[in-house]
């Protein structure tokens, strides 16, 4: 893989993660609402549902925590800032954008934060 991310293709990945992201949480709402049609199931599948559910809250909330960490980085490309650390100022490496389009924070500054 490249280690550049343009500004453009990184808005595009953000944007389509941020939409599966937002899908994701649709689905696991209906389910602990009830909504997907679990109360139809067999009583055995209703008790393999409900055992879900703790997986699936702690999967929904580390989806929003992500899907923050994009808005953001889709506000900092807005403001032309996308790319700098918001600790530091200086660069975001690239391969580390590459990998993280979303990161905020430098190599450095992201391994102090621990």
């Amino acid at each position: 893989m490249n280690a550049t991310l343009t500004a453009a293709r990184a808005r595009a990945t953000l944007h389509e993660r941020l939409a599966g992201l937002i899908r994701r949480h649709d689905a696991i709402d209906k389910h602990l609402r009830q909504q997907d049609g679990r109360l139809d199931a067999d009583f055995s599948d209703r008790v393999a549902y409900t055992e879900m559910d703790e997986v699936l809250e702690a999967l929904d909330d580390a989806g929003r925590e992500e899907a923050e960490a994009i808005r953001g980085a889709l506000i900092r490309l807005d403001e032309g800032s996308w790319g700098r650390c918001v600790r530091c100022g200086e660069g975001v490496q690239g391969a580390r954008l590459a990998a993280v389009p979303e990161a905020a924070l430098c190599i450095t500054c992201a391994e102090q934060a621990g």
